[in-house]
This record gives structure tokens, C-alpha cells and sequence, in this order.
């Protein structure tokens, strides 16, 4: 048993550490042209600077979706091409080609001229994208309308929400969630039109039924229910949902658990009769003599209750907890069917819908890494019952040895992986906690039965 759960571990800490290391490449970058977009023929002439604070930006979307903001530098600009004063500028950046314009006023232009000339956007980060099942945010958007005659008005796009338009786009298409590509949403303003790209970015999908997998409908879909059930009972808080599935879902895989620690109390009440029957074929390497061993081990196996599936009851417990991982992640993702009933992500001044949350990240993590060491340690001890049985195989010590070092690097990567999400370290310090309490009460009522098989045993009863 122990060798399966040290595979899993291994397996689960190197795609864990996969998903981690992968290079966060740009993969698509958006354009702000300057702020001073604006010139008279003598200011043009007396030259003109795109760089600085208020000057040409690239917006770099990541593919984890993270927005990068980088200055003009160094980059080259081609000479503009354009005419009734919409100048053209081409800036090469990454080997790729990128357009932004200006307005030149023409001289003779009547000064009373108020017709839009040019339309341009100054984007923030949430304006360029939006995370899969979500559509536009014009959350801080300014719209810069250029008229003939120079002035220039600046307009916000959330009090002029009625003149943009997505054009139809829907999140959740026939063939799933739309992701890893742009739609255009149009800004209508006096008859004029202008428009922009909103890039979503994939990852992990809303929770919802039309988009829902078979391990969605059976578990994840499940576990969401209770989340959003309990978080709209209290305030349509996300942490207090994430806390009582938390406990009904641990609770219902406690029978997994009672049974794991019972298989491993037999185990040890039949350990002498184990070893003593492995000494009798230690030299005796033979067909014969090993198939002879392994029927007296089955014998042994059924004198005490023990069945050989038994080791594989652990795992038996890792959809539940993949399902509710996945739950913490993805519920609050906008274009869930749940994902209003847990819209209030704050706990305690925490605001769980944070990543990399700087000093708060990094003490969410810590009581990560704190109650997690606390639960691998006192898993790992041996009960009282067990610390007068010494094991003299060395490969089963050196197993043991092995299983503590991989835990301990199992601790540090949940604490690496909770200074991403305060939900994933908010739900995982919830578990640890409810775990620890689990595993006490699972070890003292195991005690007291091994106390009574032992009993048994000294009787000349069967254990069942």
C-alpha cells in the first residue's frame, strides 16, 4: 500500500510542478496609442514624442491570463501614412507590427468643425480580456472622441454602456465554452463606429450543466450544489460555502477512512504471524516453496479479516477531493450557473478571489504548510498500539524513510500552490483542520479496538 500511495504522490507532485513551470508566454498584445493624440501642423512640425508614461503602451496577454504592460522603449516606428490629418503609425514590437493614430489638425480646417475624426481607446488590463465563460469588462475604459476643429472629448465607457455592443457574442457556445480566441465588441457614438478586440483566455471552464463531462455530472456538479446552497444561506459567502461542503464532504468519506485504519490494525495484530511465515521461505526461493508461502499467507490474511483490495480504499477518497478542488477553482468563474450564489468572496478582509496576494498569500500559505506538517506527522507516527512492533526489513524501512521525505515535499507544494489562490488555501487550511480532528478520534476509537482484538486473539477467537 505504501508503495501505491508513494506512485501517487510522486505522480501528482510532478504534474502539480508541470502546470507550475510552464512558461507564461504572450499571446496576444494590445495597443494604447498616446494620450497627447492630438497636434497642431507647428507642433507636429517642431517634433513629437511617443514615448514616457503617457505614450505608447503594449498590453501583453499572458496565456495565464495575466496582463503585461510595457512602455514604448526602443522601438521602431515607420514613417505614418494617412490623410485629412489621421496619421497612421506603425511600431515594430516582438518582431510583429502593431498600428496606433494620431490627429494633426489640418490649417484649414473651419474651427466651429466638430465631426469625429477619429475614435480611440485607452485600455486598461480587464478591458483586453476576460477569463472563458466571461464576456467585456469596461470597467475603467476611457474613449477619446477626436473632432475636426481639435477638441477632444473623453468619455467613460461604463456611463455609455448603451452604446457598446458585444455583437451577439455568447460565452458558452454548441461546442463548449469560447476560449483561446477574440471577439469584437462596437462602440456606436453619433453615427460614428469603432471597435475593439477582447481576448479570452482559456484554463479552467465555468461550472456549468451545458458544458458538463461525465466526472462534472457525477461529482463536481454535485459538490458546486452544496457549495452555492450553503453561500447563498449566508450571504452568498463564498468562504462559509466553501466550509460546510468542506465538512459533509470529509464526513461522508470518513467510512473510507474507518476502514483504511482498520485494515491497517488488523495488519498489525497479524504482523508476527506475517513475519513468522516470511522467515519460514526466507532461503526457500523455489516455485513451489513461494507458492506454499503465499497460501499460508492468504491463511493468515483470512484469520484476521483482512482483505488484499483493502490498500486500494485510500484511493477511493481522491475523486471526492479532486471533485471539491475543482469546485474551489472554477465555481466563482463568471458564466458559472452557480457563480452568483457565491459572489461574496470576502473573509475576514481576505478577498478569496485573489492570486499571488502578496503578505496575505503568503500567510494563507504558511497555515497551509503549518496544519498540513501537523496532519503528516501525527499520520506518519505510529499509534501505541503499533510502536512495540519493529519492522527489521531494511527495503520496508528505507520505504518508510522515503514516504517522510515525500510528504514533507508534498507540504511544500500545497504551500507553494496556496500563495497562488487564497480560496485553494482557505479550503485546504478547512480540510487540514477537519483532517487532524479525524485522525485523533479515528486513532483512540482504533485503540480501543485493537485493545478488544487483542483480547480476542489471546482467547483463541477469530478476529473479524
Amino acid at each position: 500500500m505504501k508503495k501505491i500511495v508513494l506512485l501517487f504522490s510522486v505522480i501528482l507532485a510532478l504534474v502539480i510542478l508541470s502546470g507550475c513551470t510552464q512558461e507564461d508566454e504572450t499571446i496576444k498584445t494590445v495597443v494604447n496609442a498616446p494620450l497627447n493624440m492630438v497636434y497642431t501642423e507647428a507642433e507636429f512640425a517642431n517634433g513629437y514624442v511617443f514615448k514616457g508614461e503617457e505614450g505608447v503602451s503594449f498590453l501583453n496577454i499572458k496565456q495565464s491570463g495575466e496582463v503585461e504592460v510595457v512602455p514604448l522603449e526602443n522601438q521602431g516606428i515607420n514613417e505614418p501614412v494617412g490623410d485629412n490629418g489621421v496619421l497612421t503609425y506603425r511600431v515594430s514590437y516582438n518582431d510583429v507590427l502593431y498600428d496606433f493614430d494620431i490627429y494633426v489638425i489640418p490649417s484649414n480646417v473651419n474651427s466651429n468643425d466638430t465631426t469625429i475624426v477619429l475614435i480611440n481607446f485607452i485600455f486598461n488590463e480587464a478591458n483586453v480580456r476576460t477569463n472563458i465563460g466571461g464576456i467585456e469588462n469596461l470597467e475603467g475604459l476611457d474613449v477619446y472622441v477626436v473632432r475636426a476643429n481639435g477638441t477632444v472629448e473623453i468619455l467613460n465607457a461604463e456611463e455609455h454602456i448603451d452604446k457598446f455592443s458585444n455583437n451577439g457574442f455568447i460565452p458558452l457556445q454548441e461546442d463548449g465554452f469560447f476560449a483561446n480566441d477574440s471577439f469584437d465588441v462596437t462602440f456606436t457614438y453619433e453615427g460614428n463606429s469603432a471597435n475593439f478586440e477582447v481576448y479570452v483566455t482559456g484554463g479552467e471552464a465555468p461550472i456549468h450543466s451545458d458544458d458538463a463531462g461525465f466526472f462534472d455530472w457525477i461529482l463536481v456538479i454535485p459538490v458546486a450544489f452544496l457549495t452555492q446552497l450553503f453561500g447563498g444561506l449566508f450571504g452568498n459567502s463564498f468562504a462559509l460555502g466553501i466550509l460546510f461542503t468542506t465538512l459533509i464532504v470529509r464526513t461522508l468519506a470518513w467510512p473510507i477512512y474507518a476502514k483504511s485504519n482498520d485494515l491497517s490494525l488488523k495488519m498489525n495484530l497479524a504482523q508476527p504471524e506475517m513475519q513468522r511465515v516470511q522467515g519460514k521461505y526466507a532461503t526457500r526461493k523455489d516455485p513451489q516453496s513461494q507458492q506454499q508461502m503465499q497460501m499460508e499467507m492468504m491463511g493468515v490474511y483470512k484469520k484476521y479479516g483482512i482483505n488484499a483490495f483493502g490498500c486500494l480504499l485510500p484511493f477511493l477518497q481522491m475523486p471526492i477531493f479532486i471533485a471539491m478542488y475543482s469546485v474551489v477553482r472554477r465555481i466563482t468563474i463568471p458564466g458559472g450557473m452557480y457563480s452568483e450564489q457565491v459572489s461574496n468572496t470576502m473573509f475576514f478582509g481576505i478577498d478569496l478571489a485573489n492570486t499571488n496576494d502578496g503578505i496575505t498569500a503568503i500567510v494563507l500559505a504558511s497555515i497551509v504548510g503549518a496544519t498540513m506538517f501537523g496532519l503528516q506527522k501525527l499520520a506518519m507516527s505510529k499509534p501505541n498500539y503499533a510502536k512495540t512492533v519493529v519492522n527489521p526489513n531494511p527495503q520496508a524501512q528505507q520505504s518508510q524513510q522515503t514516504m517522510k521525505y515525500v510528504s514533507y515535499f508534498m507540504v511544500i507544494m500545497m504551500m507553494f500552490i496556496s500563495y497562488q489562490s487564497n480560496a485553494l488555501a482557505v479550503y485546504w487550511i478547512f480540510g487540514n483542520l477537519y483532517s487532524l480532528t479525524q485522525t485523533i478520534i479515528n486513532r483512540r476509537l482504533s485503540e480501543k479496538k485493537h485493545a478488544k482484538l487483542k483480547e480476542k486473539e489471546l482467547l483463541g477467537g477469530l478476529v473479524k
